[in-house]
């Protein structure tokens, strides 16, 4: 059976990818606000953001400082670390400080946790990249214990310890602010979000994978006794919209040509860079086209997986600004509304109008 929420979440998974070395932070940054800004006037429902230390291209050191901004532009939008990168912090600082933004926030804070991506990050502060996915499970751990506060926490590994610890805070949200995990950070082949019956959000490729993914967190789940949602599964893909597929492979061919993070969506570093955006489509890794498009990619990965919660899309600077935000109008006009409980309400109220010409003796228009 599939499952499919009355109202699908929609966000961004934000590392953020901006065009190119040179580009101004001080602006970026100002712009990326104003962009959080305009996704809440548009009605989205959750922002995530991330943290890099090297490249000068992602250039957010910090979630927390980026969402603490951005709660006092936006009304609505839910603002979630994706993510803290967690080898490289204490869990208990992590915990301390995600318990204050969920206060500032009024309850609009969510904690996406992972291992970090950029080895460069690990090499500068002397870490070992390979022990990351051991050290993130660990740190995980801790914190679900630190918010959950069932008991004091003392727990001690080769990188961090905690003796009998506690936050001085619960959260604004209750139990605790939700606690989501990209990725699988996990040791033995199972999920930290089965383990510990967390959020997950996954990239989603195809479906096959979001839904042999989720199965791997249900049989987590169900091993470590804890209760798994899919309401609290976000599948995060590449979305580009445009009025016409032609016009939207356009606005993406230069971001292609460029961008080196070729595998997350679904191109090869071989091949003609031309036709990348053709490429990506073909592949299904991204969505580039129409409005219409999109209702029909996203349809096919709820069927396909067995449905999600949310769905997030990947920024990955392949459009400029301007195209970008378009491309999100475009996705709260059209799509939203078919996966948000509005549109087959009025599809049946116009269809019964027109049907009916208004009733017995009237005139539709």
């Amino acid at each position: 059976m599939t499952y499919r929420p009355r109202r699908m979440q929609f966000g961004i998974f934000m590392p953020p990818h901006h065009h190119l070395v040179g580009e101004n932070p001080t602006l970026a940054f100002d712009q990326d606000l104003e962009f959080l800004a305009f996704l809440d006037h548009l009605g989205f429902d959750e922002a995530w953001i991330g943290e890099h230390h090297s490249g000068a291209t992602e250039i957010f050191a910090s979630p927390e400082i980026l969402i603490g901004a951005a709660s006092q532009r936006t009304r609505y939008l839910k603002l979630g670390s994706g993510v803290v990168n967690l080898p490289m912090h204490h869990p208990f600082h992590v915990a301390d400080r995600m318990v204050m933004l969920d206060h500032v926030t009024h309850g609009r804070a969510m904690l996406g946790v992972g291992s970090g991506a950029r080895w460069a990050d690990f090499r500068m502060l002397g870490y070992d990249p390979t022990h990351k996915a051991r050290m993130s499970a660990e740190a995980i751990a801790a914190i679900v214990a630190l918010l959950r506060a069932d008991e004091p926490v003392t727990m001690k590994t080769d990188w961090f310890e905690l003796r009998e610890a506690r936050l001085q805070l619960a959260s604004y949200q209750q139990p605790h602010l939700p606690i989501a995990v990209a990725g699988s950070s996990s040791v033995d082949e199972t999920p930290a979000s089965g383990r510990h019956g967390l959020w997950q959000i996954t990239p989603a490729p195809s479906a096959r994978h979001l839904r042999d993914f989720w199965e791997r967190v249900e049989t987590g789940a169900a091993r470590y006794g804890q209760s798994v949602s899919r309401q609290n599964f976000r599948a995060m893909k590449f979305v580009h919209l445009a009025e016409s597929r032609e016009e939207a492979l356009n606005d993406t061919r230069a971001g292609l040509k460029r961008y080196h993070g070729l595998p997350l969506v679904g191109v090869s570093p071989d091949g003609d860079p031309q036709t990348r955006p053709e490429q990506a489509v073909a592949s299904g890794a991204v969505i580039i086209g129409t409005p219409d498009d999109m209702i029909e990619h996203v349809e096919g990965l709820v069927q396909g997986s067995g449905g999600f919660g949310g769905f997030l899309a990947g920024l990955f600077g392949l459009a400029d600004r301007e195209k970008t935000m378009k491309s999100f109008e475009l996705w709260a006009k059209w799509v939203a509304p078919r996966f948000q409980g509005q549109y087959m309400v009025q599809k049946n109220n116009w269809d019964w109008v027109v049907e009916t010409r208004g009733g017995p003796n009237g005139q539709a228009f």
